[in-house]
């Protein structure tokens, strides 16, 4: 009888030991996922020459982008909205390493600037952004002309100003360097993933505590009593 006990005991051990392994594989894929959600995110702007909200005494030559990692050499754009609505883009794009740089022409009027950025990251998806910078300058003096005296009547000559039409509204400088996805689904992968294995977790803990539970029953189903000894010969043609 004790034979019957350890042989039931030992496809419950071996149950046991597949359970524990299942659960061990799930916590790490758990990990897994933590890690690498952080690792799969886009590149991201480290500095910008010039900087967001800098003021400066006169216009910058070229626009610096410095990435966190080295974005793709295509569908780089640089995009300057100026004071007056009217709209520049950067000319001879470079890419060296992590740093974008965007030449500029010489003759911008001073004012404030929005630049829009647009380029494709490491991981090929493209991103954007914007910041702002101000060119103060310096006014030129203005002379205004002396009038000579004169025995003639005066008589006006100006013509009437033309009418300007309104100008139509200017783009947005993320609409004129084009809009990138630049969205992570990485976070949502992520946040299904933890969640199943959570699942996971909790299935294969109720499937262990079952098991156990029922290991106990056919254990103690199978061992004899206290009280329970020897039955009798019950054939009568049998003698002892």
């Amino acid at each position: 009888m004790p034979a019957v006990s350890v042989a039931l005991a030992r496809p419950g051990s071996r149950r046991l030991v597949r359970l524990i392994t299942v659960f061990a594989a799930v916590l790490t894929f758990a990990a897994l996922l933590l890690v690498a959600g952080p690792a799969s995110a886009h590149d991201q702007l480290l500095s910008s020459d010039p900087k967001d909200g800098a003021k400066l005494d006169e216009q910058p030559t070229s626009i610096g982008l410095t990435f966190s990692s080295a974005p793709l050499d295509t569908g780089i754009e640089v995009v300057l909205v100026g004071p007056d609505g009217t709209t520049t883009k950067g000319e001879d794009i470079q890419v060296d390493d992590k740093v974008v740089t965007a030449q500029l022409p010489e003759d911008l009027p001073a004012g404030e600037y929005d630049v829009a950025w647009h380029v494709v990251s490491s991981d090929g998806h493209p991103i954007d952004g914007e910041f702002t910078y101000v060119v103060e300058g310096e006014p030129e003096p203005t002379e205004e002309p002396t009038a000579e005296p004169s025995d003639e009547p005066e008589m006006s000559t100006q013509e009437a100003a033309p009418v300007q039409e309104p100008a139509d509204e200017a783009s947005t400088p993320a609409e004129l360097a084009g809009a990138g996805d630049g969205s992570s689904p990485s976070g949502l992968a992520v946040a299904g993933g933890i969640l199943a294995a959570v699942l996971v977790v909790l299935g294969v803990v109720v499937m262990m505590r079952r098991k156990i539970l029922e290991n106990d029953r056919l254990r103690q189903a199978n061992e004899p009593g206290p009280d329970a000894g020897e039955r009798p010969n019950e054939n009568p043609d049998t003698k002892g």
